[in-house]
């Protein structure tokens, strides 16, 4: 009765997401995930993962970038702090949210098991499907205002029933 893509349930889990940028202008691009499991299977979203035992956020986000992508990230700065909790699996997610760099344009990524990874540009962003929550804090990822937190509540991953904003 073990199944891999089975979720555990009825807690909160702690994780980090990294968008990583590449290129200037026209040729800015975002790294982001096609997941090929729950949840958001489908979906076009950073990548990230769990904290282990005993690391911060930061160093998480460093590792999981790393293990998922192969990428060395210049600049992780912390943007935001969101929740999500699904009512269907159910679980709550603390994710704290983080913007970074890297120096070469569009450098090569690693196969990740994870799901199809991919440059794409901002301004072709908008054809790419993500999760309601992360196409709603994007723009603040992006910037340089103040840290920003957010909470989203999902009856099932695609039915969002309450957002809120802070800062």
């Amino acid at each position: 009765m073990n199944n891999p893509n089975a979720f555990p349930s009825d807690r909160i889990v702690t994780g980090s997401l990294v968008y990583t940028l590449s290129g200037s202008g026209a040729e800015r691009a975002v790294l982001l995930l096609k997941r090929n499991k729950m949840p958001h299977q489908g979906l076009w979203s950073p990548p990230g993962g769990k904290l282990e035992m005993g690391e911060a956020p930061e160093e998480c986000a460093t590792r999981e970038i790393r293990e998922e992508t192969g990428l060395t990230v210049l600049g992780l700065t912390l943007r935001g702090i969101i929740t999500v909790y699904d009512r269907a699996w159910p679980i709550h997610w603390l994710l704290f949210i983080y913007r970074a760099a890297v120096e070469a344009l569009y450098p090569p990524l690693l196969d990740c098991h994870e799901g199809e990874l991919r440059w794409i540009p901002l301004r072709d962003l908008a054809q790419y499907p993500r999760p309601y929550a992360d196409a709603q804090y994007f723009p603040r990822v992006l910037d340089d205002t103040p840290l920003f937190q957010s909470k989203f509540v999902y009856d099932t991953p695609a039915t969002l029933v309450g957002e809120w904003h802070y800062g």
